[in-house]
């Protein structure tokens, strides 16, 4: 099998100006590139250039996976978006947390991943990184925790990270792609809601201002910044603001935390809990599947006389797929005559089916199952 590359980069607060789309294409002369996003794939050779390098001087998303297993997945923020604290989940081949003056950088790794993946599953969940990346400005954390959880089952030696009572019962559409994707147990984020009920934590700030909100808290030379970037780029975005507004804030001092000591209690119930939840929801769901089926087989029998003349018709084409329609035909309508506990009904018309096309052999062969059960009944 050849190998197969796929990187995806996208402006979100932003857009690339001609001289930056020049030196993209410089980067790669067969990429797609527009005023917002860049998207090659390799079956050969490799990006001449460091993905990390590119999101932290074009980009705010980014998305990359390959054939043979690997998935890293982008997030860029203004500098201080992220607070220090949550720097202890920079781990390597899991996540990597890079910064500078201007931004920080999430790098999420997955290795090792051989389910199967296309393009267009990649470019759809460009849109979950979109939402992600809003939820970490705003302030919701939670998908800086899913990473640390999944190894706290294993490495005692993890570093806590501050405990914030953020809602792990009901995470966001993002928050549930995100975990999906990086195999995040599920247990070790019901652990964490538990273990929430149960010890003081800090409250939230994911208060989202209005835009009149925002205005207000800048001072009037930031303001003044924003206009003059205005009138030299000819556009400003929500990411310039919140950049500022950054600066203003106070540095959080934690005192309530969450290790892997303090988590450890919670595990058993929490997959206890899991467990019994996935069962009763397979239980819905064939319950559903159940209901369907049957309401199907109530019209096939209230219309059973056109479902025989279709088999009759279907046979009498004489190749391969009117023997199969045929033959699918006859299983549903028997299905249909047992729901109505009619069995003794379907064989008299079944054995007038077979009667009128026993020269078919291959049709008779197909029906060979079907008939053995007519013998039992």
């Amino acid at each position: 099998m050849s190998e197969y590359q796929y990187y995806r980069f996208e402006c979100v607060n932003s857009s690339l100006s001609v001289p930056q789309r020049n030196r993209l294409r410089n980067i790669s002369s067969r990429a797609e590139i527009t005023s917002h996003s860049f998207c090659v794939q390799y079956h050969y050779g490799d990006l001449s250039a460091d993905p990390e390098a590119l999101m932290m001087v074009f980009f705010d998303i980014g998305f990359y996976y390959t054939n043979w297993g690997q998935v890293n997945a982008y997030l860029k923020l203004p500098a201080g978006t992220i607070p220090s604290d949550f720097k202890a989940i920079n781990a390597d081949f899991y996540v990597s947390f890079v910064e500078n003056k201007q931004n920080q950088l999430l790098i999420f790794t997955l290795e090792d991943d051989y389910r199967y993946r296309d393009d267009e599953s990649a470019e759809s969940f460009m849109l979950h990184l979109v939402a992600l990346r809003t939820e970490l400005l705003t302030g919701d954390y939670r998908a800086l925790y899913f990473h640390w959880l999944s190894q706290a089952n294993d490495d005692m030696a993890l570093e806590p990270l501050p405990l914030i009572a953020f809602d792990f019962q009901q995470l966001t559409q993002a928050q549930l792609a995100f975990t999906t994707l990086f195999d995040i147990p599920l247990p070790s984020i019901r652990a964490l809601h538990l273990l929430l009920q149960s010890m003081p934590a800090h409250v939230p700030q994911t208060t989202v201002l209005t835009a009149q909100q925002q205005v207000a808290k800048l001072t009037d030379a930031e303001k003044d910044a924003l206009l003059c970037r205005l009138f030299d780029e000819g556009k400003i975005f929500a990411a310039d603001a919140y950049a500022l507004l950054r600066t203003q804030e106070t540095p959080i001092e934690y005192s309530h935390w969450v290790t892997v000591a303090s988590l450890h209690p919670f595990w058993h119930v929490a997959e206890k809990e899991v467990m019994q939840e996935d069962r009763m929801a397979e239980a819905e769901r064939l319950a559903r599947e159940t209901l369907l089926r049957n309401e199907h087989l109530e019209a096939v029998y209230k219309a059973h006389q056109s479902h025989w003349d279709s088999a009759f018709e279907e046979a009498a084409r004489g190749c391969a797929s009117g023997y199969d329609n045929a033959s699918r035909t006859l299983q549903v309508l028997f299905d249909a005559y047992q729901l109505k506990q009619s069995s003794s009904e379907f064989k008299q018309n079944f054995d007038v089916f077979i009667s009128k096309n026993k020269q078919r052999k291959a049709l008779i062969k197909r029906l060979e199952p079907l008939q053995k059960i007519m013998l039992s009944l």
